[in-house]
């Protein structure tokens, strides 16, 4: 027989009928389709965190960093200026950045923030005048003097708003307060003076969309926080750096580093987004790999599926078999028909599970919504994923090409066994016992 006898056999032995091998061959499709779905909804979502996670760490992060070798010193002004200028040569945008923490109080309410000093001035980056005005939810970005900017989430923990005064304290003037001896005893310093915390007043409510960064950080203008924190004007604990394409930048770093070493005998140093953030990256590809290998097995038991029902398919059409094989039929067309078989359950539940797949994730925080108002509580809270909805990202070009030829193949596989059980039927004893 040629292939397109085999062909039109096993799809003739594959149409539905009114036995108990169509259901099973139902439900193997069935099968086939779930675990499909699933694996393509599971790495489409592992996919959409590690893409959504990468966008939100360079909204809220520079491409780069250029920080001092003795961290505590941070980069003067003077330095700021000229690095600012001279790394333009090498397509870098630079802007000068204070981070550090502080203590915000609200009547007798103290919490931890990291506070964020800039230039309001600035036109560089993320943290530019026109893109913070974007994010700016309530009131305004100006960032005058003694104002600063607080996340929504802030707000409702201290009951404040637009044009509220907030206290600041400061650690290292706290820290004058108090002295450890060597014993571990803490008395009050002999130096100590009359300390009060600094006012401001809230100007606007940012919200970037990263939970973690929005409930952890404050804005104010670089000289209030120099000011804030003790520290001579202009001082920056960091430079920010943005190039044009943060996925391709080993040229301007090598660069950067270069004029670094020989222009400030290596006083400075540069760290890209890559290296500052690798071990959440490095994690979400570790789950999405561990993810893929296990969800696979779903796909697997499918496969045994197949190999039941071809078995039970065998035995029933063992006399057809038999008159096949009387008629000149060489074995291995008899194993084709049945890997077909094997294969059509695949195609069907591989495509039919693509389909599932992409309606799901399409719809999928509708369908969180739904589970919410059902189960009474959140399935995907923002405070421990950091994110406003379920992200995910269906990837055409890797992710479902593998997972599609996997399938089939592992379907293809299943369907092994039952077909050389099938080629080894001897016709004359086949059709002696029917």
């Amino acid at each position: 027989m040629d292939l397109r006898t085999d062909f039109f056999l096993a799809w003739r032995y594959f149409l539905p009928k009114r036995n108990a091998v169509s259901v099973i061959t139902l439900i193997s499709v069935i099968g086939v389709m779930l675990g499909v779905g699933v694996l393509i909804i599971v790495l489409s979502v592992m996919g959409g965190f590690r893409l959504k996670m990468q966008e939100k760490l360079l909204d809220t992060s520079a491409h780069l960093q250029i920080e001092n070798a003795v961290g505590y010193r941070g980069i003067s002004s003077a330095d700021s200026a000229k690095l600012v200028k001279d790394a333009k040569k090498f397509g870098i945008e630079l802007a000068p950045v204070l981070m550090g923490y502080v203590l915000i109080q609200q009547k007798s309410d103290f919490r931890p923030k990291m506070l964020i000093g800039i230039d309001p001035n600035s036109k560089t980056g993320m943290f530019s005048k026109d893109k913070l005005e974007k994010i700016i939810k309530h009131g305004n970005f100006s960032l005058k003097a003694n104002e600063v900017l607080i996340s929504p989430y802030t707000a409702n923990k201290f009951g404040v708003g637009v044009g509220d005064k907030i206290l600041l304290h400061a650690p290292r003037k706290l820290s004058k307060i108090f002295e450890v001896q060597d014993s571990g005893a803490v008395k009050i310093s002999p130096d100590a003076e009359l300390y009060l915390p600094n006012e401001y007043i809230v100007s606007g409510i940012f919200k970037f969309g990263e939970f973690n960064f929005d409930n952890n950080t404050i804005f104010m203008g670089l000289d209030d926080a120099d000011e804030l924190f003790n520290l001579p004007w202009g001082t920056a604990s960091t430079l920010y750096g943005w190039v044009k394409n943060p996925f391709k930048m080993n040229k301007e770093v090598d660069e950067l580093s270069g004029y670094l070493e020989d222009n400030f005998n290596n006083a400075y140093y540069v760290n890209t987004w890559k290296v500052m953030h690798q071990h959440i990256l490095g994690v979400l590809n570790v789950e999405k790999n561990m993810m893929f290998f296990l969800l696979v097995f779903i796909v697997l038991v499918a496969a045994f599926s197949i190999a039941n029902t071809l078995i039970t398919m065998v035995i029933q059409k063992t006399r057809e078999i038999g008159v096949l094989k009387a008629i000149g039929a060489r074995s291995s067309s008899i194993a084709v028909i049945f890997v077909m078989q094997g294969l059509f359950v695949g195609v069907l539940g591989v495509i039919s599970g693509i389909i599932l797949a992409v309606v799901i994730v399409n719809y999928r925080n509708d369908l969180l919504h739904f589970l919410r108002k059902i189960t009474g509580q959140d399935i995907f809270p923002p405070e421990f994923y950091h994110f406003d909805g379920l992200p995910a990202t269906i990837s055409w070009e890797y992710d479902i090409p593998i997972v599609a030829l996997s399938s089939i193949i592992l379907c293809a596989v299943g369907a092994v066994i039952p077909a050389i059980k099938a080629a080894r039927l001897d016709a004359a004893k086949a059709l002696r016992y029917e």
